[in-house]
């Protein structure tokens, strides 16, 4: 199954040629956390798939990454759930709302266990962050980075990494970065070339699973 919050993301699975129709289950689950986890949830229960890909652009936090360039998300944390008292944020595991190992958690962060995946992939791996409101305050930012130290920002990666987690799914989550966090001007954007970028890397990764 290859799933994506929106048609536009999900469009780099055009023409794939290596591809077996009826082994191939593709769906737009949807933008954002809600959204993501019901319908994620809801194919998982219908379809059962011996592995998930969820695909789609995102944001960047590095000079390292340049824009269009993929990478695989191995750790997603849930970054803006919690409360700012004071100046400062403090997230729901600060709070102790949630214990920051309550499974799927493991010191607050949704791993990706299944690290052949991700070598499969032949992309770097990354660390993602997933948020509520598109990230464009610059002392926002700095928090992220000082906290977190993401490469990328997304809507829903979290909601894809705590489904799979907690539904056993072997999973993968691809994302190419269109932008850098905070720059709002979409003329700087690379939307094309991250979604060409996704289409040629999934093209190679179909490859590598199928082949086992």
């Amino acid at each position: 199954m290859v799933v994506a919050a929106t048609a536009l993301e999900l469009s780099c699975m055009r023409d794939l040629d290596r591809i077996e129709p009826n082994g191939l289950i593709t769906a737009v689950h949807g933008v954002g956390l809600v959204a993501a986890t019901f319908q994620l949830t809801a194919l998982i229960d219908s379809h059962q798939p011996d592995i998930i890909v969820q695909v789609g652009i995102a944001g960047g936090f590095s000079n390292e990454i340049f824009l269009g360039e993929a990478v695989a998300v191995e750790t997603e944390y849930l970054a803006d759930m919690g409360v700012e008292e004071t100046g400062k944020f403090h997230s729901i595991f600060d709070m102790q709302l949630v214990d920051e190992n309550a499974y799927p958690f493991q010191q607050k962060k949704l791993s990706n266990p299944h690290m052949h995946l991700i070598e499969k992939s032949g992309l770097k791996k990354v660390i993602g962050i997933t948020v509520n409101q598109i990230t464009t305050s610059t002392n926002q930012i700095n928090y992220y980075k000082e906290t977190y130290h993401p490469v990328i920002e997304s809507m829903e990666g979290a909601a894809f990494h705590y489904c799979c987690l907690m539904k056993k799914i072997p999973f993968l989550q691809i994302r190419a970065v269109s932008n850098q966090i905070g720059e709002r001007d979409k003329s700087k954007w690379e939307i094309k070339k991250s979604l060409d970028t996704l289409h040629k890397t999934m093209n190679e990764i179909l490859k590598n699973i199928s082949i086992g």
